[in-house]
């Protein structure tokens, strides 16, 4: 064999990529040239070689659909491997087999190589509307949402987000439900620097339907792949549209292992009800341009349409959840647990992550489900999105920014990142920067209706009357009304404004009613139950306790009516309720250790048993900057140091509280803690310092109401202090 076809044959085989052949053009042109400088009896050998290595790198046709659907290919890998054994077949050629089988291979890898290099795993694919020329509207919507959940099994790709498509639209001057068509979606790509487009279409063809997927360069508008397939009826259409998909990722660089692990059938990765798919399109859209209450009767309508549609039914339960409709957030999550055989493999993270955070609670297997998303899918922002929400339950405050910083850098157009990094910034009292991050989600048009209730919470902590009244405003009207009116009776309890509050909890829960929320009903009269009871008014937090008991069975509804009854010192009321909540989640990590002691502790303190009281509180310290009931560890601890005599502890968990306002700055334990830190300083004899404190309570609540007992006692205590 000629030295220099063994040096042709080694820099294809080169591991190098860099350092091996660019194109077949180079090859052959290496291969023709040997051939002429060979002589007669081996240049026979080399031109069949030549012509071989040839047709390994000749460009394909574009795929034609034949009438089964399928799309053929004009020259795969098997068919040249088969030219070349006809070559082999030739006597002449036989010295040169391992040197053709080689080339044939190394041709092969080159061009997968060189295809893979079509994406990159930072590059984003933006998908367009499909073009419907098929004259049913059941797939204008359906099929993009479709394709999209395809796509996005691929750990590989990167699927520009809906809400990313929604603020491009707005700074473009388009609404935010406009159609996506292949020319906005260039703008969209130059604009947002996204490296390709993806379109598709569907046009009948007699009973069948034929749908073509083009993945083009955004910037210079060459093709990147095709794949067109043929559906034998419109109930093949999304099976059809899911093999598609699947060859398309292949040639757009996703590696075959990639595939084959992550590559779970349509419509079992979603739904195979065109009609259920329309629906949940349209609850998508609706999420992120209107609202979650606006979605809720179309994912309700996919799961009529289709009840075994896992991804409906764990959205559902997401919406219910965050807005306090917990019996039914727990029934469809846990119907969605109980399908997540039939999902994608980024789906089951997500069921799997929502059943263990709010309907088990098992922080351990929740934390592990979410580091195995995260190492999966490492540019997931939604699952960055429940990490830090896992941290901030623990009370990981540092790691929680950092994971809120890196949620909002993945997803600088998603609404619930810059609350969470707001949120992040507030719990480290970061108030500014809290505002700052708030004011960049506006002006990147994330006019999501939670981030309006951020910067209520603001304005509120830094004394903004008027940026408080605006966001007040911006309410009027809306399906959320009923929250910012939660928040303003809160905002009045703060300030010892308890006959305001009042009627701001009844208004809150009279909205929540008309809207069919009776649980979410039921919460604001137990929120109002608690306030009263910490202000000294047990009677009327029995009466409110019971109230809300009556409205509302869901899965919380007997723990909040228990924290109420155990303020106002009800502990034969308060304890079947624990004892309730104890067998309904035997797995809960943060209700066993941390609800319940906080609970059992308070019943020991108006027993007068404050030792055992503060006992049962401290194995729930590592929770104590947690946000699930933020600030009740310490408040309780320091109420039960006070009245075990251990004031110099008592006030360092009173002060702890007022060092963290901005976990819950709404909260009436901030001033009752600066109440509690004054009484502390007076029981070690500490005067000078238990003025101030007594007077800083004063000056918080100095237009309270007159009447509120534990106000009352303030006072008298501060006068004798004074005398």
């Amino acid at each position: 064999m000629p030295p220099e076809l063994e040096r042709i044959i080694l820099k294809s085989l080169e591991k190098d990529p860099r350092l091996r052949y660019q194109t077949a053009a180079d090859l052959e042109a290496d291969l023709r040239r040997l051939k002429r400088d060979s002589d007669s009896g081996r240049s026979a050998v080399i031109s069949d070689v030549a012509t071989a290595s040839a047709s390994v790198g000749t460009p394909t046709a574009a795929s034609r659909v034949t009438p089964s659907g399928e799309a053929p290919r004009a020259a795969t890998t098997s068919g040249r491997i088969g030219s070349a054994a006809r070559v082999l077949r030739s006597p002449r050629s036989r010295i040169a087999a391992l040197a053709l089988l080689v080339l044939v291979a190394a041709g092969a890898s080159l061009f997968h190589f060189r295809g893979a290099q079509a994406l990159t795993e930072r590059d984003f694919v933006l998908v367009t509307d499909f073009v419907n020329t098929a004259g049913d509207a059941v797939f204008d919507g359906t099929l993009k949402q479709a394709l999209a959940i395809q796509l996005e099994q691929s750990p590989f790709l990167n699927v520009f987000p809906d809400d990313r498509v929604r603020s491009a639209l707005g700074l473009m001057g388009q609404p935010a439900d406009a159609r996506v068509t292949s020319a906005v979606g260039r703008e969209i790509c130059e604009r947002e620097g996204i490296k390709a487009m993806l379109t598709g279409s569907i046009a009948g063809l007699g009973s069948h339907y034929v749908i073509t997927l083009d993945a083009v360069n955004a910037r210079t508008g060459a093709a990147i792949a095709r794949e067109q397939v043929q559906a034998e009826s419109k109930e093949r259409v999304l099976t059809a549209l899911g093999q598609a998909s699947s060859r398309l990722r292949a040639k757009l660089g996703e590696s075959m292992g990639s595939i084959q692990a992550y590559d779970a059938p349509i419509e079992r990765a979603t739904t195979s009800s065109l009609e259920a798919l329309k629906a949940f399109s349209t609850a998508q859209e609706l999420r992120g341009t209107k609202g979650e209450l606006e979605a809720v009767p179309f994912l309700q309508k996919a799961i009529e349409l289709d009840p075994n549609f896992a991804m409906a039914q764990a959205k559902l339960g997401t919406l219910y959840s965050n807005i306090f409709e917990g019996e039914r957030g727990i029934a469809f999550t846990t119907k969605a647990f109980e399908l997540r055989d039939r999902v994608s493999e980024r789906e089951k993270f997500y069921i799997s992550v929502r059943y263990y955070g709010y309907v088990t609670g098992e922080q351990p297997k929740l934390r592990e489900a979410l580091e195995l998303w995260r190492r999966t899918y490492p540019r997931d922002s939604v699952a960055l999105n429940y990490q830090q929400g896992q941290y901030r339950l623990m009370g990981e405050r540092e790691r929680v920014l950092e994971a809120a910083r890196e949620e909002v850098q993945l997803a600088p157009y998603d609404g619930y990142a810059y609350g969470d990094l707001a949120s992040a910034y507030l719990a480290l009292n970061r108030t500014e920067e809290a505002k700052a991050v708030l004011e960049q989600a506006f002006r990147q048009k994330v006019d999501q209706s939670a981030r309006h209730g951020d910067r209520y919470v603001i304005g509120f902590l830094q004394a903004d009357a008027e940026a408080m009244r605006r966001e007040l405003e911006w309410y009027k009207g809306r399906p959320e009304e009923g929250d910012v009116r939660w928040a303003q009776a809160r905002a009045a309890a703060h300030g010892g404004r308890l006959a305001q509050a009042r009627e701001l909890y009844a208004e809150a829960g009279g909205l929540a009613r008309r809207g069919g929320f009776e649980e979410s009903a039921a919460y604001t009269l137990l929120d109002q139950a608690a306030t009263e009871a910490l202000f000294g008014n047990a009677r009327q937090a029995r009466e409110r306790a019971a109230e809300g008991l009556t409205r509302g069975r869901g899965p919380f509804v007997p723990l909040e009516a228990a924290r109420a009854l155990a303020l106002s010192g009800a502990a034969d009321q308060a304890k079947p309720l624990i004892d309730e909540t104890a067998r309904r989640f035997p797995s809960h990590t943060l209700i066993q250790e941390m609800e319940l002691p906080v609970l059992r502790a308070l019943l020991e303190l108006h027993r007068g048993h404050a030792p055992r009281a503060v006992d049962l509180v401290q194995p729930a310290a590592r929770y104590e900057l947690g946000s699930r009931a933020p600030y009740y560890v310490l408040y309780v601890r320091g109420l039960a140091q006070l009245r075990a005599r251990g004031g110099a502890e008592a006030a360092a968990s009173f002060q702890k509280v007022l060092d963290h306002r901005g976990l819950d700055p709404l909260s009436a334990l901030l001033p009752l803690s600066q109440l509690g830190l004054a009484r502390a300083k007076a029981s070690t004899g500490d005067t000078a310092l238990a003025r101030r404190a007594y007077q800083d309570f004063l000056a918080l609540w100095k237009d309270a109401d007159a009447d509120i007992p534990v106000l009352r006692e303030a006072r008298a205590e501060y006068a004798k202090l004074q005398d």
